[in-house]
């Protein structure tokens, strides 16, 4: 599939985040915001976030991308971040904070099938490695930060004509 323009296509955090956020609302049974798109902060959620990283230099030029001049990087690298925030000061969510965390882990872990064309229609998912995982609390809020190495590829069908 095609996407609409460059800038689309290129819109790599928005597409990642949101494709997290389908599939981990679908099965856990609090909310998940997205970086771009939070606007909410209750309690018990978890927050996704996208950053990208260097793309790979040899393996992944493309003649031909963006124009029919170019070359055009296609495999990339990144970071991504879940956090499970939970509030000490209301209810059970302090109890809960690690059954969250494991919940989604569980789902990252096991996600392959969720990362594919109908949520992500313009990239291959190559592989998510777990990272890191840091525990914290910020007054009444415990925090835990997942990270994850992301590995992907640009579709050849995906650039614009």
């Amino acid at each position: 599939m095609a996407a609409s323009s460059l800038e689309d296509l290129l819109n790599f955090e928005v597409h990642f985040e949101s494709a997290a956020i389908t599939f981990l609302n679908d099965e856990l049974l609090i909310d998940v915001f997205g970086t771009v798109t939070e606007n909410d902060l209750t309690t018990p959620r978890i927050e996704v976030e996208m950053q990208m990283e260097e793309s790979e230099e040899f393996t992944s030029l493309r003649d031909g991308g963006s124009a029919p001049t170019t070359k055009d990087f296609t495999n990339m690298n990144g970071g991504f971040t879940v956090r499970v925030v939970t509030d000490n000061a209301a209810g059970a969510q302090a109890a809960n904070h690690a059954t969250y965390r494991a919940q989604c882990r569980k789902m990252l872990l096991y996600s392959a099938t969720n990362w594919d064309s109908s949520t992500l229609p313009y990239y291959d998912l190559k592989w998510l490695q777990p990272g890191a995982c840091n525990y914290l609390t910020d007054q009444d809020f415990n925090i835990t930060e997942m990270a994850w190495r992301i590995k992907f590829a640009i579709r050849d069908d995906a650039w614009p004509s």
